[in-house]
């Protein structure tokens, strides 16, 4: 249940962000600027991360959309419970959900976030939370995976 509400909770901080950003700057504007830090600017992206892909929205929604449906059959199949993995997988499904939103229903995905002190794309909340949960995902796999494979085994044959 905890992951359901921290999937709700991404969804609604991105997609509420999303529709301020929207209803308050236009496209190529910045409302608000910490200097040489970040900034809110508006901007489309008709693509991927980095703007790859720019213009396949169809092929996107339904990336994004397998991915989440993925997700759900595997957290039934499989019910994990290690907290860390648990954590990047709701990650990743809340942010690929929040943009797959914007992909169907919009036709492109808002993007806000721009990192002003080095050169990087524009891009929000939902972006963070794939990213985040990706490199979550990855210190489990390094670090915790083989821990965890190894306990369950020793209970098992126990």
């Amino acid at each position: 249940m905890i992951w359901l509400v921290i999937t709700l909770l991404i969804t609604a901080a991105d997609q509420a962000a999303k529709y301020l950003i929207a209803a308050n700057a236009e496209i190529g504007e910045t409302i608000f600027s910490l200097k040489n830090v970040f900034s809110l600017t508006h901007i489309h992206n008709t693509g991927a991360a980095f703007s790859v892909m720019s213009g396949k929205m169809s092929v996107l929604s339904i990336i994004s959309v397998a991915f989440c449906v993925g997700v759900v059959f595997y957290w039934i199949r499989k019910k994990p419970s290690k907290p860390l993995f648990c954590v990047s997988l709701t990650m990743m499904f809340a942010g690929a959900f929040s943009n797959a939103i914007d992909r169907i229903f919009r036709g492109f995905v808002e993007d806000y976030i721009r990192v002003t002190f080095i050169d990087f794309p524009v891009f929000n909340i939902a972006d963070a939370a794939i990213t985040a949960g990706a490199a979550l995902l990855v210190i489990y796999f390094i670090f915790f995976d083989k821990e965890d494979k190894n306990a369950e085994n020793n209970t098992q044959s126990d």
